[in-house]
């Protein structure tokens, strides 16, 4: 059987990942249950990391910010983290994972559209390298959050270049009509208050177009708008050193018409678009998200109830909606395999959960071999927005996570328990 990731495989016909027997995993921690291949991380930050190096153009360096809303298990991090990545975070408490993972306070930078006092006042604190600014009124908050504590705020302008990404709608960032970032001929009226700003360093200036890019363009023509708006700043007496280039590197699901562009073809484009700005000598940023921890995870289920009614074929998962939303939220795309291979006939099939909800579904219609009750069924290409988007709706505890390499399993996140789910709450 032809499977979409490249880490997970079939060994003497079962699933494996990093020499581990998945059947061993279940027997040992259950199900449903996380399961990611470290090796597979590893892999996937050094081909970006090998990218961005083709993308160079004279800085002194390149950042790769791991975007931690793709997911942020400890154990993910402190890996990366050890690998020489950082951390595009969007709330406190991403930044506060970060740090627990051991990311270092520099290699951080705090992008998202709402940030609050709160949370201003400890990326300040903490002496992250930069606080993206999207608005004014942000600008406006930072500033005082920066006198009340007596510090100089290091920033960058999250600018919006108005490039269509060609993307899903829900995950385009970079239209004038999401609500992200700043108009560029906003963030440029912006720039001599904030040279004049004693609160302010501006340290760079960013954009992120969206995820998934089909194609380099989108990237080439975003990265040469940002890269001519940083000479701009320069210009006007802004100390500019970074550009931050954003995410989009895309992660391949199984179901895509053409394949995506490799790792190197987007450090290509960075590359083209900084020379036909004219930018030879800026540091760079990048924050790729699923790309680096998405084909490393898989979601492990087993089978409690096939049945055949109105004329479909229902294969009933113990596994949910609550553990991977995706395709009930926008349709999503997961190669789904059993864990022994099989040369069962196929079936038009929907997978689906047990969650209260029509919507509880990973695949609708889905050609798929007779299984039965009992079974392993594993879910590929799910180490991104998978634990970070599950809920305890219904009362189900939270699965657990575990990390394989070299052929051995290490438990990285227990399973939650009855406890857990009204944990803090008062009678």
């Amino acid at each position: 059987m032809t499977l979409p990731s490249k880490a997970f495989a079939y060994e003497a016909g079962t699933l494996t990942a990093s020499g581990v027997d998945l059947r061993t995993v279940a027997d040992a921690h259950g199900t449903p249950t996380w399961v990611y291949a470290a090796e597979r991380v590893d892999a996937a930050y050094r081909s970006i990391e090998a990218a961005m190096k083709r993308a160079e153009r004279g800085g002194t360096e390149t950042l790769i910010a791991y975007a931690i809303k793709a997911n942020g298990n400890l154990a993910l991090l402190k890996r990366l983290a050890s690998l020489g990545c950082g951390a595009d975070i969007v709330s406190g408490g991403e930044l506060l994972r970060a740090l627990k993972a051991g990311v270092p306070a520099s290699k951080i930078v705090y992008s998202g559209v709402g940030k609050s006092r709160p949370e201003l006042k400890l990326a300040l604190e903490s002496e992250i390298r930069a606080v993206h600014v999207e608005s004014e009124s942000e600008l406006k908050l930072l500033g005082e959050v920066a006198a009340d504590l007596g510090r100089k705020a290091t920033i960058a302008l999250r600018v919006n270049p108005n490039v269509d990404a060609e993307t899903h709608p829900y995950i385009a960032t970079g239209l004038h009509s999401t609500k992200f970032g700043l108009e560029i001929d906003v963030a440029r009226e912006l720039v001599p208050a904030i040279v004049k700003d004693e609160r302010f360093h501006l340290d760079g200036v960013s954009c992120h177009i969206g995820s998934q890019l089909g194609t380099v363009e989108p990237l080439r023509e975003a990265v040469t708008l940002l890269a001519r708006f940083a000479l701009e700043c320069r210009e006007l007496g802004a100390p500019i050193r970074s550009l931050d280039v954003g995410g989009g590197w895309p992660l391949t699901y199984g179901n895509e018409k053409a394949p995506y562009p490799s790792d190197a073809a987007f450090g290509d484009a960075i590359g083209e678009g900084l020379d036909e700005a004219g930018a030879n000598d800026f540091d760079l940023i990048t924050e790729p998200g699923r790309s680096l921890v998405g084909d490393a995870g898989a979601l492990l289920t087993r089978v409690l109830t096939v049945k055949d009614q109105g004329g479909k074929r229902f294969v009933i998962l113990d596994g949910a909606m609550t553990e991977l939303i995706r395709p009930a939220l926008y349709q999503a795309y997961h190669a789904i395999v059993p864990v022994v291979a099989t040369d069962a006939e196929t079936h038009d099939t929907d997978l689906v959960g047990p969650v209260c909800e029509s919507g509880d579904f990973f695949a609708r219609g889905r050609a798929f071999p007779s299984v039965s009750e009992g079974d392993l069924v594993a879910i590929l290409g799910a180490g991104a927005y998978g634990r970070e988007m599950a809920s305890t709706y219904n009362a189900r505890p939270r699965a657990a996570e575990v990390l394989v390499e070299a052929g051995e399993t290490r438990l990285v996140r227990e399973r939650g328990d009855a406890e857990s789910l009204w944990a803090g709450e008062r009678l």
